[in-house]
C-alpha cells in the first residue's frame, strides 16, 4: 500500500506536466531533486543487479527502502509546498516534476516483473507518449542519474537534520 500511495502522490503532481516540453535538464535540477534522482538511480541500479541474479528479496527490500525512506518520508514531504504554492510554470516546480516523472517512469518499469497490475496502473497515468504497456519496455537506464558526490553531501545533511530533529 505504501508503494501505491507514494506513486499516486508522485503521479498526481504531474497533472500539468508535459515531458515533451517541460523537462528540466538533469544538470539544472534543484539540489533536492537531484538528490532524489541520485537516490532513485542508486536503488534502481541495485534492483537491476538483483533481478539479473534472480535475487527477488533484494529487489523488494531495495524498493521498499526507496519508497518508504527516501520518497515518502523525505522527498514528497519537502517538495509538497513547492508543488502547491509555486506558479505552474516556475522552474523550481518543473524541476520537481521532472524528478517525479523520471522516478515514476523508472519505478513502473522496475516493478513490472513483480507487481504487474500496479505497474500498468502507474504507466497508464504517466503523462506523455509511451508504449501501450509497461511490459513492452525495458528497465530504465540510470547511469546519468547516479551522483555519489550529491548523495554523500545530502546524506551528511540528513544526519545533521536527524540530530536537530532529535534535539527539538
Amino acid at each position: 500500500r505504501k508503494l501505491r500511495n507514494t506513486c499516486r502522490i508522485l503521479v498526481a503532481n504531474l497533472y500539468d506536466f508535459d515531458p515533451a516540453t517541460d523537462v528540466v535538464p538533469i544538470a539544472q535540477l534543484e539540489p533536492v531533486d537531484r538528490y532524489a534522482l541520485a537516490k532513485f538511480g542508486d536503488a534502481a541500479q541495485r534492483m537491476i543487479r538483483a533481478y539479473d541474479a534472480y535475487d527477488f528479496p533484494t529487489v523488494f527490500q531495495t524498493l521498499n527502502s526507496l519508497v518508504t525512506v527516501d520518497l515518502s518520508a523525505f522527498y514528497v514531504d519537502v517538495t509538497k509546498d513547492r508543488m502547491y504554492t509555486f506558479a505552474a510554470t516556475a522552474r523550481q516546480r518543473r524541476s520537481t516534476q521532472t524528478a517525479m516523472f523520471l522516478i515514476c517512469d523508472g519505478l513502473a518499469r522496475l516493478i513490472a516483473p513483480i507487481l504487474p497490475v500496479t505497474a500498468d496502473d502507474l504507466w497508464r497515468f504517466l503523462p506523455g507518449r509511451r508504449a501501450d504497456s509497461v511490459h513492452l519496455e525495458v528497465f530504465p537506464g540510470v547511469e546519468a542519474l547516479l551522483a555519489p558526490d550529491v548523495v554523500s553531501a545530502w546524506d551528511r545533511l540528513m544526519q545533521v537534520r536527524d540530530q536537530v530533529n532529535a534535539a527539538l
